[in-house]
């Protein structure tokens, strides 16, 4: 995939996740996670969608 599209995914991604963890707080969730860990989340789901490309190119 283009390095432009990744980051930007990950970009909106982190936002998106830490707004959800932001709005569920300590409240609902045991912990809040620290910046390193939410960036290993964004690649994590990033790295999840570049295979999902992958398999579709594949198939196509």
């Amino acid at each position: 995939m283009d390095q432009k599209i990744v980051r930007r995914l990950e970009k909106e991604l982190l936002k998106a996740i830490a707004d959800v963890i932001a709005r569920i707080g300590l409240r609902g969730l045991p912990l809040l996670p620290s910046h390193q860990t939410l960036e290993r989340m964004v690649k994590a789901a990033v790295a999840v969608y570049e295979e999902a490309v992958d398999d579709r190119q594949q198939e196509g």
